[in-house]
């Protein structure tokens, strides 16, 4: 049987994950991987693989992940706090509408694990790194190069020693660098506290049945109109699509623009829906995909 070369598989893991991470950037999802080996604790080496060798959860040993994964504040609630920013898309959800092709390449998704994927969150931090979350109905991965045990958790390496990218099996599989993924299981354990930055925003949001999910803080280096933003995207039954956006404390010139297009819209064939309660302000776009993206892009101006 032909093995494959350790340096190119490695590279190819490499630019699965970065392409990855780049199909979210839409949403605001970004991973920094560290080229650095672990010096203190290296994987265990399970040697040359061929690319379909797969290995079912049942047979990695420790505890895994079982966790709700249903929405962005599902993902919230495994996150350690300080997101800046996170995604989360229904992949199933989105499959035979225009929005696969933004948010559902499953084809990437499979070159990483050799099973699909159905829904992905993914997390952002001020420094730069994240993680991602992963739902995998088959319950299996492409074999990884070694493990190494935190906290009773298998740590999944998934190259050789060369790149800091991790796994932990479960539902959902967690993926990121070591220390993410550490800090993850810190949360699931009860050892550090989940991020609640959004808890208000949230309240007042209808997640289920969302194709899309993103939540937004303002940095210093961001130009949201607002503290926080929230916005999701729904398929309607008619075929027609919803997006709807809630923002924490808008800025005054934006509420006025969000008014002025909203007078006009029925002449672009899309409804508004805009109300406000306390310091949030909730707005509601209903249109087709087109007119849509149209009147999202005249909002972001």
């Amino acid at each position: 049987m032909k093995q494959k070369d350790p340096v190119t598989k490695n590279q190819r893991y490499l630019a699965v994950f970065l392409a990855l991470t780049m199909l979210l950037s839409a949403g605001a999802i970004f991973f920094s991987g560290n080229s650095n080996k672990d010096k203190s604790d290296n994987a265990s080496s399970s040697g040359n693989l061929e690319e379909n060798n797969t290995i079912a959860f049942s047979q990695i040993p420790g505890r895994q992940v079982h966790h709700e994964f249903n929405s962005i504040a599902d993902g919230l609630n495994m996150s350690p706090e300080g997101v800046v920013s996170a995604s989360y898309v229904d992949l199933q959800r989105t499959t035979g509408t225009p929005f696969e092709q933004f948010f559902g390449n499953q084809t990437i998704m499979y070159s990483l694990y050799g099973a699909d994927v159905t829904k992905r969150y993914g997390a952002r931090y001020a420094d730069g790194n994240g993680f991602e979350l992963h739902q995998i109905p088959e319950r299996k991965m492409i074999m990884p190069w070694g493990a190494v045990q935190y906290d009773n958790y298998s740590l999944l390496a998934r190259t050789n020693n060369t790149y800091d990218i991790w796994n932990v099996a479960g539902s959902p599989v967690i993926l990121g660098s070591r220390q993410s993924v550490q800090d993850v299981i810190d949360v699931l354990q009860g050892n550090a506290t989940a991020s609640t930055e959004y808890n208000s925003l949230l309240s007042q949001a209808n997640t289920e049945g969302s194709l899309y999910q993103e939540l937004t803080v303002k940095t210093n280096n961001s130009t949201l109109p607002a503290d926080q933003r929230y916005m999701d995207i729904k398929k309607l039954d008619d075929g027609s699509y919803s997006q709807t956006f809630l923002y924490l404390n808008p800025e005054s010139n934006f509420t006025d623009e969000i008014k002025a297009l909203q007078a006009n819209s029925t002449e672009r064939g899309v409804t508004y829906n805009v109300t406000t309660s306390g310091n949030i302000t909730k707005m509601m776009i209903t249109s087709d995909f087109r007119s849509l993206l149209n009147e999202t892009e005249m909002l972001s101006q």
